[in-house]
């Protein structure tokens, strides 16, 4: 089996997420919004799950594997709509304060977050279609995983590093730099894991693709402040009918990769047609 000491990589990961996100977040769970939440439920329900189907198909736990990947199938529809609810949280702030200068970020974000979970729906779609080809569908679902790499990186940097530090309005610039190495730090993991074996890479360079797409929107587009006003306009749809929208989508994604999955994998090698994640 491909990557067999992921897990413990991503273990190393979460532990990290959680300290990254404690400060402005986990901290004071009381005060955050119900977006934030969902959000956060739908990416940790997602890390813990590949840690599990990573740990679980390298230790021979073939059959417990294929059960709990079924759970996939409620972890991406909610890791889509956090993500999707997470963002209209954020057209709200800019829109009520589009000349606040404390909300130019989240105007950077506007390229950043969408692609995130585009990049996400994506990664996922292509581990289903080859779940019956272990090196590619393995690669897949840990790739899913590299998104969180930046946000955790930028946080950590802005939190514990003085030079990266941005909480006051003569220190705001500081914000692009670190997150300019979160994703830098993304990148080249990415890179690094397709150089592994290039042979059955290309989940890693898809990633890789979408995470230097995030980066150069956000020092491009997304310093055009036109732009932020267009992004802001995404507060005017309902909520509601987004979610609806997002959770369509991401059942059509999953019976779509299904199903080209078994059309395309009766021949592949990596065995039953069982989600198999990492």
């Amino acid at each position: 089996m491909p990557l067999a000491n992921a897990h413990r990589y991503l273990i190393v990961m979460l532990g990290l997420t959680l300290w990254a996100f404690w400060p402005g977040y986990l901290s004071n769970l009381p005060a955050g919004k119900s977006a934030w939440h969902v959000h956060a439920a739908g990416a940790l329900l997602w890390a813990v799950l590949v840690i599990v189907q990573s740990w679980s198909i390298h230790n021979g736990k073939r059959a417990f594997h294929k059960t709990v990947g079924l759970a996939s199938f409620v972890a991406f529809p909610l890791f889509l709509v956090g993500g999707v609810m997470a963002i209209y949280a954020e057209t709200l702030t800019l829109a009520a304060g589009l000349d606040d200068p404390a909300n130019f970020s989240l105007g950077q974000f506007g390229t950043f977050d969408p692609l995130a979970n585009i990049g996400f729906a994506v990664l996922f779609y292509g581990g289903l279609k080859a779940r019956r080809n272990v090196q590619l569908h393995s690669r897949y679902m840990i790739s899913t995983t590299l998104f969180l790499v930046a946000p955790i990186v930028f946080r950590l940097l802005e939190q514990h590093v003085p030079g990266f530090s941005s909480d006051t309005p003569e220190t705001a610039y500081r914000f692009s730099y670190a997150m300019g190495v979160g994703n830098i730090a993304a990148f080249v993991i990415a890179l690094y894991l397709y150089r592994l074996a290039p042979k059955h890479g290309r989940p890693f360079l898809v990633a890789a693709g979408f995470i230097a797409a995030q980066g150069i929107g956000f020092e491009t587009l997304g310093r055009v402040e036109s732009f932020h006003w267009l992004f802001s306009r995404f507060s005017l749809l309902s909520e509601p009918w987004l979610i609806v929208a997002t959770f369509v989508a991401s059942v059509a994604i999953i019976w779509h990769g299904w199903n080209a999955g078994g059309a395309a994998g009766s021949g592949a090698k990596g065995g039953s047609g069982a989600p198999e994640a990492a």
